[in-house]
Formats: structure tokens, sequence, C-alpha cells
């Protein structure tokens, strides 16, 4: 598969802008999105931002206004975010021994949380974050999408989320979290579909190798946009991570 027919563009339909990704041709998904998640098969993704007080009591009927409105097909994958799209939306093409992916990414942090654990001091995390975002307005969620050029089977479709989730917390650890993620993440291993499908896709192959490092990118480059880092990084520290990771 080539990526060229990917396209990526920002849409305004209201108050907040929308992230519209064509991919130029229908593809399978697994996804844990807010709209069509599950496996289903579509050409269309949505990543719509809503504002830090939304109200998400019908977060589908939410969705599937804004996708009737841009009047793309029922099917599309909807995903939702507080992050600011125009300035955080970011995606990455990597190759690796013949394997190309591409990783699309949103991403910001408020609501940050070890696997496993409570979230504690959410209010302190709010706050912090709001400051962080003074010129923006909000964020709390890391939303991945993983592209891969090659058919999967369910199995691998599954293995490559694992690879692109360790990948995500690897990008926290890069910049100095403990937290391996927030409590509102979401994520979609995206694939052609096709007869001769990928039987596995784990981190000890090229392909799960590829969507690792492009999604380790992305979410990195994503949070550095939002200054995104722990407190107790110093100014230096948080440039010398700039300088590396950017």
């Amino acid at each position: 598969m080539s990526f060229e027919k990917v396209n990526i563009r920002i849409e305004h339909t209201g108050e907040f802008p929308v992230a519209v990704i064509s991919l130029g041709r229908t593809m399978e998904f697994l996804s844990s999105a807010v709209f069509n998640g599950g496996p289903s098969s579509a050409e269309d993704i949505v990543i719509i931002e809503v504002p830090k007080d939304y109200n998400c009591e019908d977060p589908r009927k939410d969705i599937g206004s804004v996708i009737d409105g841009l009047e793309l097909p029922s099917g599309t994958v909807g995903f939702m975010t507080a992050a600011e799209i125009e300035y955080v939306l970011t995606s990455v093409k990597t190759s690796y021994r013949g394997v190309d992916t591409m990783a699309i990414v949103t991403a910001g942090l408020s609501n940050q949380v070890i696997a496993g654990e409570e979230l504690k001091d959410w209010v302190h995390k709010h706050e912090v974050s709001k400051k962080r975002a003074a010129a923006l307005r909000y964020a709390g969620t890391i939303n991945v999408i993983g592209i891969s050029p090659n058919p999967l089977t369910d199995a691998a479709k599954v293995n490559a989320i694992i690879a692109m989730t360790e990948a995500k917390t690897a990008a926290l650890r890069d910049l100095g979290y403990t937290e391996t993620g927030t409590t509102s993440d979401a994520i979609a291993v995206v694939s052609p579909s096709g007869e001769d499908r990928e039987q596995y896709a784990g981190t000890g192959l090229p392909l799960g190798i590829s969507m690792a490092r492009s999604v380790r990118s992305a979410v990195r480059r994503a949070l550095i946009k939002r200054g995104d880092f722990p407190e107790r990084l110093s100014d230096e520290e948080r440039s010398a991570l700039k300088e590396m990771y950017s």
C-alpha cells in the first residue's frame, strides 16, 4: 500500500475544528473509537475536537451529526479529543527493513495514569495542563491511529495494537513520565483487505517494529508541541528533550 493517497485535512463545521483523514480506499479497522469502533471497514476517519466542558451524554450522536454535516459516509470511524487539533495533530511515516507504516496521533495530558491504578490528583493535573496550554485550550487524550501496508489477520491486528500501545507508553517514558497513558485513550489499527494476510505483527517483526517506531515518534512529537512534560523536569531538561525528539 502507498501512503501517498492518505489525505489529512482540517475542516471547520462549528466552534471547533475536525481532522478528516481520507485513506483513498476502503480499509479494515480494529479500534476502540467512539463511533464505529470495533471491527469495521471505512475509507475515512474523523477526530473531533470538543470543548473542555463537553457534555458527553451522547458522543455517538454528536460525532454522527458532524459526519453528516461533512457529508462523509455513515461508516466513517470517529474519535474525540479535547486537544487542540490544529496544533497537535501529528503524522509520522517509518520504514524498517522494507516495511512502511504510518501513525496519526493527537495527544495531550492532564488525566494521565498508570494502568491498573486509580486516577489521583486529577484537579492538580488539570490545572497544570491548563497552565501549559494558556494560549491553547485543554487536552487529556491520546488518540493513536496506525496504518499497516499489508492485510492482517484478526490476531495480527491485536498483535499490532499491543505493539502500538507499548510504543505509546515508551513515548511517555522518553519524556520522563512514569504513567502509561490517560484514562480516555483510543486506538485503531488500519490495514488493507486481501487474501495474503500477515499472521503476526509483534515487536519482534519488521511490521511491528516499524509500526511501533511510527507511533512512538508521533506521540512524542505531539506532546512536545504542547509542552507536555513532567513538572519535575527543569527548563534545561525540557529543552534537551525538545532538541532530541522534535
